[in-house]
């Protein structure tokens, strides 16, 4: 018997309904033929299956805990299915999924979770393959960029939905880069036009020359707190979500010989620890919970983050920068004499089921209703959800204008052409926490960049052996093909 958790009753509904999610009159009349197949087939599913108080299971990202209740008891009034959740770090998911696969107990029925879980599970034979379903139901992929199509599968099998744009980007403080003495001294100082930069380089440039001490008087401002020229995620766990935006290309060649021990590898690990110094001094132990708050603040010039940070900062009560934002398409980078531009899908969140569920044929029916194109437009105009716009049919819907701005659409529907998804090949948690551990070293000045690549590339083949090199290189290769990464061999 499944031990439930966390219940989203009377409670979630309520509050579904304070947000305007949830309609009073018949339940929305639904007008996405996607989210109407995923309703039909669920109310078709129960009936033939005979399921009095059907219920499922949903092991939760706890980003979304204040969001997700909300379309769960929307979908329970649509269908008569309770959605029961167990909310958890995402640092404690994965752990916890492969050790489903090893217990089998079917607890939960539905896994969210970060798409490059997706790898290890699936070779861990934990999560059910939804071709089958999806042949019946017929989803709609239609507006999303190739390179988060292809998160949804592995190894030829399709296994997730995505429901997030998590494609990095910049964000500067637009209330300073349009004050005119700003923009006068960076000229002077600089020789260039003060705007979203260019190059990773300039975006250093940028940072150096707006990192401001408390009690500063600059461009008219008087500064009470310090304001930091630059923040991004640069903890273990978090670092290597920004290195495709400095490496510029795939990490390893055809046969998986990886190619970070190269001029273009070490450059890559120095321009990443470099710009560090203009960062809160802390910034290495942080995550989410403490770089959203800071950015609204208002406490740093810059921000390279994901897109749901500009949401944060318009709409967070407690943000001092709404209105106050420029968003940017990732700076390029120069990847061994070709300047390219990488952004990274450095999260997300995506919707997977349990191999070992009672019911995974209506666990996938959620899935595809959550995700459909009208109910996924909702699930991202949520005041309180952390999903990002990542296709195109989000554009022109006012609630997700309202929250992002049209400025910020066009930039990050910009942005998700030059998206990359990080390593979707099993062992995926070990080749980044090698490279992580690294990246921190040379960020404390422990090791040198050289050093650092070169150990690096010794705990990749490592890992490789480890887990088999021919399935890898054969995943590899596919993943490749498939438009994972954007670069080609």
């Amino acid at each position: 018997m499944k031990k439930h958790l966390v219940t989203t009753s009377m409670i979630a509904l309520a509050g579904a309904l304070s947000f305007g999610l949830i309609s009073t009159s018949p339940v929305l009349a639904q007008t996405d033929p996607v989210a109407q197949r995923a309703i039909d087939g669920a109310k078709a599913y129960v009936k033939a299956k005979g399921l009095e108080n059907p219920q499922l299971d949903m092991l939760l990202n706890s980003l979304y805990r204040n969001s997700l209740p909300d379309f769960a008891a929307e979908w329970k009034e649509l269908t008569g299915i309770e959605i029961v959740s167990e909310p958890l770090g995402y640092t404690d998911i994965p752990s916890k999924i492969m050790g489903e696969a090893v217990a089998k107990t079917g607890a939960f029925d539905l896994f969210n979770d970060f798409p490059y879980t997706q790898p290890d599970a699936a070779g861990a034979g934990v999560l059910q393959p939804l071709d089958e379903y999806a042949a019946k139901y017929k989803p709609d992929f239609s507006g999303i960029p190739g390179a988060f199509v292809a998160q949804q599968y592995y190894n030829g099998k399709q296994y997730s939905f995505v429901l997030d744009g998590d494609h990095i980007m910049l964000v500067l403080r637009k209330d300073i880069v349009e004050n005119p003495l700003a923009q006068a001294e960076f000229k002077a100082a600089t020789g260039k036009d003060l705007g979203c930069p260019a190059t990773m380089a300039d975006w250093e440039e940028q940072a150096k020359f707006f990192h401001t001490k408390a009690g500063e008087t600059r461009w008219g401002i008087t500064f009470e707190q310090p304001l930091y020229g630059a923040m991004g995620y640069r903890s273990v766990n978090f670092s290597h979500r920004h290195f495709p935006a400095y490496f510029g290309g795939l990490l390893f060649d055809k046969d998986m010989n990886p190619k970070i021990n190269s001029p273009q590898g070490i450059k890559a690990i120095k321009d990443l620890a470099s710009i560090v110094k203009y960062m809160p001094e802390d910034v290495q132990g942080w995550g989410t919970p403490q770089i959203y708050p800071f950015w609204g603040s208002g406490q740093a010039y810059s921000v390279m983050s994901f897109p749901s940070i500009f949401g944060y900062g318009n709409a967070n009560p407690k943000s001092t920068v709404k209105g106050k934002q420029l968003p940017c398409v990732i700076p390029a980078t120069d990847a061994g004499g070709k300047m390219v531009r990488r952004a990274a899908e450095a999260a997300g969140t995506s919707y997977m089921v349990n191999a070992y569920s009672d019911h995974p044929e209506l666990a996938y029916l959620f899935i595809q209703w959550l995700t459909s194109p009208s109910v996924g437009n909702r699930a991202i105009a949520h005041p309180k959800g952390f999903w990002d716009p990542f296709r195109k049919q989000n554009l022109g819907v006012e609630g997700i204008a309202n929250k992002f701005s049209n400025e910020f659409l066009e930039k990050t529907m910009e942005n998700a052409e030059f998206t990359t998804s990080l390593l979707y090949i099993e062992g995926h948690y070990e080749y980044m926490k090698i490279l992580d551990n690294n990246l921190a070293d040379v960020m404390n000045g422990n090791i040198t960049a050289e050093k650092a690549a070169a150990n690096v590339e010794k705990g990749w083949n490592n890992v490789t052996e480890d887990v088999g090199r021919d399935a890898q290189i054969d995943v590899w290769r596919k993943g490749v093909e498939a438009g994972l990464y954007v670069d080609k061999f």
